[in-house]
């Protein structure tokens, strides 16, 4: 499991490259907690290269987005089939405070509309 800390303008982006499970959950959650600033509003996951999530990974992921939901969100970009679907399984995507996105383009897009990006 690799987690880099990148940026989308003044938003957090953490590419993510592996599979995120019990074993794994910890790096990712640590890469969030230094992302997460007291004016942090949105925080983007790159899933590009994530394989797999279990219960560990989607613990991280719905900690992030309670945490961002007064006045910000979550949102992943790239996630494959099998991920997306579990996203939805457990509800994720039809949170307010929690967006999926096809690329980084998408993404950019939507950050454009909120923060000016």
């Amino acid at each position: 499991m690799e987690v880099r800390l990148t940026r989308l303008g003044d938003v957090p982006v953490l590419e993510t490259e592996g599979e995120i499970d019990h074993n794994t959950c910890k790096v990712v959650d640590d890469a969030l907690q230094d992302a997460l600033t007291a004016d942090t509003r949105i925080v983007l996951f790159d899933l590009s290269r994530v394989s797999y999530i279990d219960s560990g990974g989607l613990s991280v992921l719905f900690s992030a987005t309670r945490r961002l939901r007064d006045d910000g969100w979550l949102g992943v970009i790239g996630a494959n089939a099998n991920v997306r679907r579990l996203l939805e399984l457990v509800g994720l995507l039809a949170d307010p405070s929690f967006r999926s996105f096809a690329d980084k383009l998408a993404a950019e897009a939507a950050l454009a509309g909120e923060t000016g990006v």
